[in-house]
């Protein structure tokens, strides 16, 4: 316990005594995880955070944040004097088509603020409130009983152990909580594979032309949505519309082709990337450097159940998804509900039997959105099913009732 006691007075927040002080430990310190404390010390809970990365990873990822959790992070006063602000877009992406939601009566909010600033604000929100945060500690082990659960984890070579009341695992789509429980996590894997990079493009070889990207040698490409040839296809967004301190001359790039027997892997070597690229594109994208390099394979899972005992899922942990932008969402969405039942069990407002609300609430609220996802997925699809499917529903959102009826699904 040295260690722990050591860094939470180093950094100024409540002091660890002993085994038995914390009412809730999370295991992991993403945008889940980071909320989920920061509204359980906010309502007076004694929650530390434990993260294995000795750093907040600052790779790029998520782009920003959709729907409810947008006007919940701007609730909690999150946004203020950041410059970031809640937006009401006029038109939005689902799978290849373009949703025109109108000026005045978008029913969709939109948060655009890179992942890793994300995190930042609400690490900083969760340190104010009175939450601990406490990195390079990576759980190991967990034993739950009648009255709490014992948490082993290292910290530095040492091994420490903290005693809760309750853990809930936010740790990702690997779960080490969710695999020590046994629970399953059934779903589907793509056949695909994406590359994601953000490159440097000289001014020369490109320009904003209207709507469209104009790329020397290329031609024009769609910005934000997938740009099919005939061996995958490839989207393009300039980074500063994502991300306003981003270059002008940064942008972000992913490709998507069958995947064969390519692996994912956190770091993409440039020679790789290229590579894709020409295949895609049947010529070399003129850009001359590349970095936060990656691979994904997408996937579609969903926990068999969100609670065991005195443990709890949320986040990727309990649920990822196959089209973008749908994960922090609704991991933000669980830490939301599950603060708000937590917190009121803690302070002897509810009973334990609330604590049932959570699966029963947030399962099904998940369910919906793999079903969107999975929708947008077989709309992509290069065969003849996908192209039905585009034929006909490519019709039906040309219709702004038809469109708002679906964003309003998005929004949560």
């Amino acid at each position: 316990m040295t260690g722990i006691v050591c860094q939470v007075r180093l950094t100024a927040m409540s002091t660890l005594t002993d085994a038995s002080v914390l009412d809730v430990v999370v295991v992991g310190a993403g945008p889940t995880g980071l909320l989920l404390a920061g509204d359980l010390a906010g309502a007076g809970v004694r929650v530390a955070v434990l993260d294995r990365t000795a750093e907040p990873i600052q790779i790029p990822k998520g782009n920003g944040v959709v729907g409810r959790a947008a006007l919940e992070l701007r609730r909690r006063k999150l946004l203020r004097g950041t410059g970031l602000r809640v937006v009401r877009p006029p038109r939005f992406r689902f799978g290849p088509f373009t949703l025109e939601l109108g000026l005045l009566r978008s029913p969709l909010h939109v948060l655009p603020v890179p992942q890793h600033r994300l995190e930042s604000l609400l690490a900083e929100r969760a340190v104010r409130l009175g939450a601990t945060v406490l990195r390079g500690r990576e759980v190991t082990g967990f034993e739950q009983d009648g009255n709490g659960v014992t948490v082993q984890a290292t910290a530095e070579g040492s091994s420490v152990e903290l005693r809760a009341r309750y853990l809930v695992g936010c740790d990702g789509a690997h779960s080490f909580v969710r695999k020590s429980l046994g629970i399953g996590f059934p779903g589907v894997t793509s056949t695909n594979i994406s590359r994601l990079a953000r490159v440097t493009i000289p001014a020369g070889a490109v320009a904003r032309v209207g709507d469209r990207i104009d790329l020397r040698g290329i031609g024009q490409l769609v910005p934000f949505q997938p740009n099919r040839t005939g061996h995958g296809s490839i989207t393009i967004a300039p980074a500063d519309v994502l991300d306003r301190s981003a270059p002008d001359d940064v942008y972000i790039v992913s490709t998507h082709e069958p995947r064969g027997d390519s692996e994912p892997t956190d770091e993409l070597s440039d020679d790789e990337l290229r590579a894709s690229l020409r295949r895609v594109l049947g010529t070399d994208l003129p850009y001359t450097t590349a970095y936060a390099a990656r691979s994904v394979v997408a996937n579609s899972r969903h926990a068999e159940r969100y609670r065991d005992g005195r443990v709890f899922l949320a986040g990727d942990a309990a649920h990822i998804f196959s089209a973008g932008g749908s994960a922090i969402n609704t991991g933000l969405l669980d830490a939301v509900t599950l603060g708000k039942t937590l917190a009121a069990v803690l302070r002897g407002a509810a009973p334990q039997t609330l604590l049932d609300a959570y699966q029963s609430q947030r399962h099904p609220a998940a369910q919906r959105t793999l079903a969107l996802t999975r929708l947008q997925v077989v709309l992509e699809a290069d065969d003849e099913t996908g192209q039905a499917l585009r034929d006909v529903l490519g019709r039906l959102v040309q219709d702004r009732a038809t469109a708002r009826r679906i964003a309003t699904l998005i929004e949560g």
